[in-house]
């Protein structure tokens, strides 16, 4: 029996998803918020989330990680009411099971249950707990001093026991993004398919290609590397293929290729985007039938190689720029690992330091030495762009500076990086202050002038606005859609007023009126009681709203001013908002405006 988590602000979707759960005779636990339901998952242990996107205290696609990282690493199926192409990719690139949209039948239900649960079960009779989230327990640094896991590990070899831990020499780090692509390199270990290794310059796309064959049943073979960005175009054949004697100038002895000495083992391919297009069609075929042709030879050799190739550039692009053969792109990757850039695993940051550290430390005989907070604090804010390979240098260049200190501070990391780090600083800085000026100021200074502030309007209207509105937003429109949405023009009646009391005394910003009143056109319309309004306080004896209430009403007024001004276009409404469409749609949902179709 398996435990079920339903996670939705629906009633009636909860109920209907529990029923179903219960009726295959598995427990069902139900969540009408983000804290309730992870609260019910950090204590039922649920094998299955069911999580809505849009809930009262949150978006539940940016808790897919943080359900992920639970001991019992759930698999996660969401479910939304407006779906889009934009959030079912992002939903499946966070590793979530499956996608649903709303309205949901119990057939569905009932067919995607049973398959996750049906994996969830074949996972753990190999050995490995948790779900496809990326948890990957039982693993072990080696060479590095690791930590080893209580519980099992994924096999090597097919035929290996569910105990023998996962080999990842040089790859450190036990964030859940670092997992999933461990898990993923764990089953193509298990595995002879042709596998593809994508990621940033300095994620570790070699450590982990050598991963895959030293965990694999050709770990006893040969691992032959090849830079494709090194190959010249008149020499790659050869360099690929091997020659004969003669077969060329220069040519004054035969030579097998890389992919004969591969034989038994595996061959990797680094930055296989590089590879010139011109060898693409001939290595396609060495591929498929692991038979080639030596240049100058009259007979094709044979050789048993597993392929595994890297690359930091977008295949899919150069293949529409025709730039790289599709065929050859859907031959490799039969299994596609996609590493995760350092921004993306800050949670790894201090453990990579530390094993950088005593890495430096053993092979220059220096004392062992320890991060001071400021360093850490610096390592954290700089956004890593060279990722773990640019981390390590400037781990080693701060050890070097340190020389016999057992102390690392900032100092001592390259100038360039705490250059950055400072600039950042000061620029989130000066952004906030920007920002509480700016919204602090703003209304008195046009409240001095007498301009009306952008977004003051929609709260206070002046008279005849929401009508006018309301003429403009309806033409074109059908007499019921009007009326559905006319109630909302300009913001009219979004945000509540609140009992005021006597106005205080404001700052006098005389040489900023000035210049606010130039602007201003001679005779411009004001709002009518807008000073008023905005300068007096709260009435004893009322509560004033919370800033996440006024946030809200905000966003309410801005997204009916919105629709106002698109004339109900919603897909215009979300290019504007620089949002999807099915984020807008949510934003409706919230705040209750209606549907225009």
């Amino acid at each position: 029996m398996a435990c079920i988590l339903v996670v939705d602000d629906e009633a009636m979707v909860r109920t209907m998803l529990a029923e179903v759960a219960v009726g295959m005779g598995h427990e069902a636990l139900t969540a009408a918020t983000l804290d309730e339901g992870l609260r019910l998952a950090s204590t039922g242990a649920p094998d299955v989330v069911y999580l809505d996107v849009l809930l009262p205290d949150g978006n539940g696609l940016a808790h897919v990680t943080t359900f992920g990282r639970l001991p019992c690493a759930p698999e996660i199926i969401v479910v939304t009411g407006f779906g889009d192409a934009d959030g079912a990719e992002t939903a499946l690139r966070h590793g979530v099971w499956e996608y649903l949209q709303k309205p949901l039948r119990v057939q569905d239900i009932t067919l995607s249950l049973s398959r996750v649960l049906a994996y969830r079960s074949g996972r753990a009779r190999r050995g490995i707990v948790g779900g496809g989230n990326g948890t990957v327990p039982g693993t072990s640094h080696a060479g590095q001093g690791g930590k080893d896991a209580d519980s099992p590990a994924i096999a090597a070899q097919p035929s290996a026991s569910p105990s023998t831990p996962l080999s990842r020499e040089g790859i450190v780090g036990n964030s859940p993004a670092l997992h999933a692509a461990l898990e993923l390199m764990a089953e193509a270990a298990a595995s002879s398919v042709n596998v593809l290794v994508l990621g940033e310059t300095g994620t570790g796309k070699e450590l982990f290609a050598r991963a895959v064959h030293r965990n694999s049943a050709r770990a006893a073979g040969p691992f032959v590397t090849l830079d494709c960005a090194s190959l010249t175009e008149n020499l790659v054949e050869s360099q690929l293929f091997g020659h004969v004697r003669g077969a060329f100038t220069g040519a004054d002895r035969s030579r097998d290729g890389l992919l004969r000495l591969a034989h038994g083992g595996t061959l990797f391919l680094d930055e296989i985007g590089d590879l010139p297009l011109s060898i693409q069609g001939a290595f396609l075929r060495a591929l498929e039938l692991r038979r080639f042709r030596p240049v100058g030879a009259s007979r094709e050799v044979e050789s048993d190689f597993r392929l595994v190739a890297a690359t930091n550039k977008d295949l899919h692009e150069m293949v529409r720029l025709d730039m790289f053969r599709s065929d050859l792109l859907y031959r490799l990757r039969g299994l596609t690992i996609t590493l995760p850039p350092l921004r993306e695993r800050a949670e790894d940051l201090p453990e990579l330091c530390a094993w950088a550290v005593d890495r430096f430390c053993q092979r220059h005989d220096l004392p062992p030495k320890f991060p001071a907070e400021d360093f850490l604090e610096t390592v954290a804010s700089y956004p890593w762009p060279g990722n773990v390979r640019e981390l390590v240098h400037a781990v080693e260049r701060a050890c070097a500076a340190a020389r016999d200190e057992t102390t690392l501070y900032a100092r001592q990391l390259p100038t360039e990086i705490r250059v950055r780090v400072a600039r950042d600083r000061m620029d989130e800085h000066a952004a906030g202050l920007a920002e509480w000026a700016g919204s602090a100021a703003a209304p008195a200074i046009a409240r001095q002038a007498g301009t009306p502030m952008a977004g003051h309007a929609a709260l206070h209207p002046a008279p005849g606005t929401a009508e006018r509105g309301a003429a403009v937003f309806g033409a074109g429109w059908p007499a019921d859609a009007v009326h559905e949405w006319s109630r909302h023009s300009n913001g009219a009646g979004i945000v509540p007023e609140w009992p005021g009391a006597a106005a205080p005394t404001l700052p006098q910003f005389s040489g900023l009126q000035a210049v606010a009143g130039a602007e201003n056109a001679p005779g411009a319309p004001g709002l009518p009681g807008q000073a008023a309004s905005d300068q007096r306080g709260f009435a004893p004896g009322t509560v004033p709203p919370t800033l996440r209430a006024h946030k809200a009403d905000a966003e309410r007024a801005y997204v009916a001013r919105l629709l106002t001004h698109c004339r109900g276009d919603i897909r215009e409404a979300a290019r504007l908002a620089d949002v999807s469409r099915g984020h807008f749609y949510e934003l409706l949902k919230k705040h209750d405006l209606g549907k225009t179709d």
